[in-house]
């Protein structure tokens, strides 16, 4: 499937007949590449004026398809035309849906997106992994000290992959607070090692003890990560079947 494998963890299904639990994250994985017309045909007259300004073909194809997908795959939660649902935009751009449902976030890299959808505040971020000569440099500009002196520590494949879960954790905390690149990424941390944790908010606004983190990456190329304002929640994955 081009570049792009669906693993085993990501169990193909439609987008209606999904029920989200209450205690539930439930992670959507679509590729991004094949006929973007089925999910084309989804979109809203804003989201068409956004398509206009693409000028790379690619670029079009994977809009079409995410943008498209989120609408599908919220439909079946909601139960409704996915043409006619709507949305609002946070402080910051964080988008919601404009009636009553379910939290949302989209994020994608290469030709896969990733879809997380719960019943609380929740961000996600994802990463297609690959060699960065300025890693250094980014981990020691935008990491806490404590990340930095980790990633430090580590050599070779170990410290790419804890660059990639600090970047994508980080990401993940300030998507869910509706932040963006606004909120400096060394006033919080985050654990680097296999499990994802939020270990401490030096700017006072959060209590790290209200939030989980969970590693959500669908394969060795990638790295992802969700972070949700509620403990303990069950991780369900799913791949939606095109066409």
């Amino acid at each position: 499937m081009d570049e792009v494998e669906l693993y085993a963890a990501f169990q193909p299904t439609r987008a209606a007949g999904i029920t989200l639990g209450v205690r539930e994250l439930h992670v959507w994985a679509v590729p991004l590449h094949g006929d973007p017309e089925p999910q084309d045909a989804l979109l809203s007259p804003a989201e068409r004026e956004r398509l206009a300004r693409f000028r790379i073909v690619d670029h079009r194809r994977r809009f079409q398809i995410g943008h498209g997908a989120l609408r599908a795959i919220l439909g079946g939660y909601l139960g409704v035309d996915p043409r006619g649902i709507e949305f609002r935009r946070g402080p910051r751009g964080k988008p919601y849906l404009a009636a009553e449902g379910p939290f949302f976030n989209l994020s994608h890299s290469g030709k896969l997106a990733l879809i997380a959808i719960g019943g609380v505040e929740l961000g996600l971020d994802l990463e297609k992994v690959r060699h960065l000569e300025s890693l250094n440099e980014i981990g020691r500009r935008h990491f806490s000290e404590s990340e930095f002196a980790a990633l430090d520590a580590l050599e070779g494949d170990a410290r790419r992959l804890a660059f990639y879960r600090c970047w994508t954790r980080k990401e993940a905390y300030i998507k869910a607070l509706g932040e963006g690149l606004s909120m400096p990424l060394d006033t919080f941390d985050v654990s680097l090692c296999d499990t994802p944790k939020l270990l401490a908010c030096r700017d006072g606004r959060e209590d790290p003890e209200n939030w989980s983190l969970h590693d959500v990456s669908p394969g060795p190329e990638f790295v992802a990560a969700c972070a949700v304002r509620a403990p303990g929640l069950q991780v369900r994955t799913f791949a939606l079947a095109m066409g």
